[in-house]
């Protein structure tokens, strides 16, 4: 039975916590109004099997970039590590790892899609998730320029959501063009997919794409009733949660006082922790919504073990500046969170003149895969 059409809007553009302070903006009317650099996790040693590489690429989704390198290098895809995956219509900067024995050759690729700036030596493989954040610089736009008033109620709503956040909803990158790949999840999970559906040399990744972005609407269902209640960055009895600035879920005991603590919204599988009480019966509703059950995951386990993330994130190093008439915004955010779920917050109608483009097809969002895993 197909996800009815306003549930699949409400999971792709769903209700926002404040009432914009802009009516429209473009962003993407050029790769360089769209900026993001990798903030690592981690200082590299200098010496090692895998060389890493600080690279730009512009006009190039993830995959991709992994192709090109794969070419360029002789190497084979699965060699290359990466922390996430990065927006296509952007020009990004991010860490690569490779082989160490590829570090010459790496150092010597100036393409005008991709460049590599320098080459370090470190002990391990790049892996997803390995990351502190992303530095974004966005440059918004509107036909007849923006005013220095507008600059002023930006700031003033940036600086807000500094101090109480914004909803961390997955943005609609996740989820494909028309929701495709949210589609393909489901009717994997409901298993409705034709075996040979994918390319044998694609489908585990694929797959991986596809129900995670399932789970995605289910994050974002259950936090968008959450939003609408008022009640998203307030615990409620039986709620998970994640200490402010932690990456651990658990289950808030009763009588605890919730301050230091946030909500953390449901990204389903089997070692996921478990909410109870009127907060498990919210995120099985959002199960529901999409015509499924509790244990559907379980037959992929290995692809989607499950995990928390917090329901509210915040910006910080906020800057915003006039520039020819156009508005450029800097700020930072934590690995995992979508620059647009903020851009919502900011304006009614987000134009994008890069377009969205699905997962599978292949371009990415700012996603690197870093919600909360139950376990250590």
């Amino acid at each position: 039975m197909p996800v009815p059409e306003q549930t699949i809007a409400r999971i792709i553009n769903p209700p926002r916590m404040r009432a914009p302070v802009l009516p429209v903006a473009i962003m993407r009317s050029v790769d360089d109004d769209f900026q993001v650099e990798e903030v690592p996790s981690y200082t590299l040693t200098g010496q090692g099997e895998h060389a890493w590489l600080w690279l730009e690429k512009r006009g190039l989704s993830s995959p991709q970039m992994i192709s090109l390198l794969s070419r360029e290098l002789r190497i084979r895809g699965g060699e290359i590590g990466l922390a996430g995956q990065k927006d296509r219509w952007a020009v990004t900067r991010q860490f690569v790892s490779v082989p160490g024995r590829c570090a010459e050759a790496a150092a010597a690729i100036n393409l005008p899609q991709l460049k590599v700036l320098s080459v370090t030596l470190h002990r391990n493989k790049l892996k997803t998730g390995h990351l502190k954040g992303n530095r974004f610089i966005i440059t918004l736009r509107v036909p007849q320029g923006f005013a220095e008033a507008d600059c002023v109620v930006v700031r003033e709503r940036l600086q807000l959501l500094q101090s109480e956040g914004f909803p961390n909803y997955y943005g609609p990158q996740r989820f494909g063009r028309d929701g495709r790949t949210l589609n393909d999840g489901l009717r994997l999970l409901q298993g409705r997919l034709p075996r040979d559906y994918w390319p044998e040399d694609q489908s585990r990744t694929l797959k991986r794409l596809s129900l995670s972005a399932v789970q995605s609407a289910v994050f974002n269902l259950t936090t968008a009733a959450r939003v609408e209640s008022g009640t998203a960055g307030i615990p409620q009895v039986g709620d998970v949660v994640i200490r402010r600035g932690g990456i651990k879920p658990f289950v808030l005991p009763p009588g605890q006082p919730g301050t230091d603590f946030l909500p953390a919204g449901p990204m389903p599988g089997p070692e996921m922790t478990v909410a109870s009480g009127d907060v498990l019966l919210q995120e099985q509703s959002a199960m529901q919504l999409l015509g499924l059950h509790a244990g559907v995951f379980s037959r992929f386990a290995k692809l989607t073990s499950g995990a928390r993330r917090r329901m509210l994130e915040f910006p910080e190093q906020v800057v915003v500046e006039a520039v020819d008439g156009a508005m450029k915004l800097s700020f930072s955010l934590p690995s995992g969170t979508f620059a647009t779920s903020l851009l919502a917050e900011l304006t009614g109608d987000l134009q994008d003149a890069g377009g969205v483009e699905t997962d599978e097809r292949p371009a990415d969002g700012e996603s690197d895969r870093a919600d909360a895993a139950d376990r250590d």
